[in-house]
This record gives C-alpha cells, sequence and structure tokens, in this order.
C-alpha cells in the first residue's frame, strides 16, 4: 500500500512539473543530516573524515606532519553550479580547535595556455572569514569573533555582493566585483597544525539553502530521484 502511494504521489508530482516545463524557478534545499547521500555531497581531500551521526554532520581533520596548513571541502552537488542570489543557513555549527564554515568559490579561466586556471575562495568560518587562491591557506592565530559555535549562521550572495550574519546579527557586508557568479559552495574544515594541536572537530546540525535556479527538467530528476530512495527504503 506505501509503494502504491508513492507512485500515485510521483505522477501527480511529475504531472505538475511536466506542465511548468519552459520557466526557472527558484528552489529551496534541505539538509538535515539524517543519512549520508554521494548523490548531494562530494568530500576533497585527503585529512578529514565527514560523517553523518545522530542527525548532525561531523568532521574531523588531523594533520600527518606539524607545522602544516589543511583545507579540506565537502562539495555540495545536488545541484549543478553556476549560483546566484542565494541564502545558505547553517543551524547548531560548531567547531574545536580548527575553523569551520562555507566556502564559496569562483572559476577564474585562463586565456593563456600557459598560465593555468585558478579558483578564488571567500570563507566564513564560524568565527573568521579569510581569502583564499586554489587552496592555498594560512591560518593566522588571531580571531576576528570569539564565537567557536553559533546558533544560526546566514550567508547571503547576489552579483558578487557577500552578506554575512550570524545569530541574527550582522557581520559582513562587502562586494567583489570579479565574483559574478559562485562556482563551488562547500563545507570548510582549515586547520594550521602545531605541534601542541593535531586534531580539530567540526559539526553543523542542518544546511539549508534558498534561491537556486532550477529547470522543471532538473526539478523532475530530484524529484523522482528522491521518491525511489523513499521507496527502495
Amino acid at each position: 500500500m506505501k509503494n502504491a502511494r508513492r507512485i500515485l504521489n510521483a505522477i501527480i508530482i511529475i504531472s505538475i512539473l511536466l506542465i511548468s516545463v519552459g520557466s526557472t524557478d527558484a528552489a529551496f534545499w534541505e539538509d538535515p543530516f539524517e543519512r549520508e547521500s554521494e548523490e548531494d555531497w562530494q568530500y576533497k581531500g585527503t585529512n578529514s573524515v565527514w560523517t553523518v551521526e545522530n542527525g548532525f554532520l561531523k568532521a574531523e581533520i588531523q594533520a600527518r606532519e606539524t607545522w602544516s596548513a589543511i583545507f579540506e571541502l565537502y562539495q555540495f552537488i545536488a545541484f549543478p553550479a553556476p549560483y546566484n542570489d542565494f541564502t545558505i543557513t547553517l543551524e547548531t555549527v560548531g567547531v574545536s580547535r580548527a575553523r569551520f564554515g562555507i566556502a564559496l568559490a569562483k572559476h577564474f579561466r585562463s586565456t593563456l595556455p600557459e598560465i593555468e586556471d585558478e579558483y578564488g575562495y571567500y570563507l566564513f568560518f564560524t568565527n573568521d572569514m579569510q581569502p583564499s587562491r586554489d587552496g592555498n591557506l594560512f591560518v593566522d592565530p588571531g580571531q576576528r569573533w570569539n564565537t567557536p559555535e553559533l546558533e544560526q549562521m546566514a550567508l547571503h550572495f547576489k552579483d558578487g555582493r557577500f552578506q554575512l550574519s550570524a545569530d541574527g546579527q550582522p557581520r559582513l557586508d562587502f562586494t567583489d566585483a570579479n565574483f559574478d557568479q559562485i562556482d563551488i559552495i562547500a563545507f570548510v574544515l582549515a586547520a594550521y597544525i602545531t605541534e601542541d594541536v593535531n586534531v580539530g572537530n567540526a559539526w553543523v546540525e542542518n544546511f539549508a539553502i534558498d534561491g537556486l535556479a532550477v529547470s522543471p527538467k532538473r526539478k523532475l530528476a530530484t524529484t523522482w530521484a528522491h521518491l525511489k530512495t523513499d521507496s527502495d527504503n
């Protein structure tokens, strides 16, 4: 009976989506981290471990050598890039002995064959913000805000403008005209490992993004995939 109900719901949803073909809508997407999903996230790095446990995304980073800067990403791939005019909201986010937050990156393509393409990043941590080029990062000991843990962290981007707030209070508002769009959205875990500290931990309870540009064809494929997963379970 449950499978029949799911199939009926799928037919109704697919019919509605097919009627709207030809337009592009803004979509809301949320991950409460109830299960791991390789379709939604992709790990990029070699020094950290990312797991979904008890409704949280958790990460642990460990140095393989002392006095080394580590930059690890857990990339959002549920919807394809590019991204513009969106808001990311994190709930119950924190870090210990590292830096953790959201990375937004732009792919800068080179017009010269002898010069390689580059990725420019803005890294919005719970207690700091830093730029980065191609993942090269030196995490200095200073902190802009003494807030390793936050109840809520919100980040809005539109046409090169970045707006960050934490626990309802504005923190940053700046514009970079070079960022006309975003090509990578990811969780970022970074640490500068010394002789005394070589393990860092981070966690987040909920990730939501509002304002994704989604075509009906993309919504159709995503909806069917989620319905099929529920049916298999």
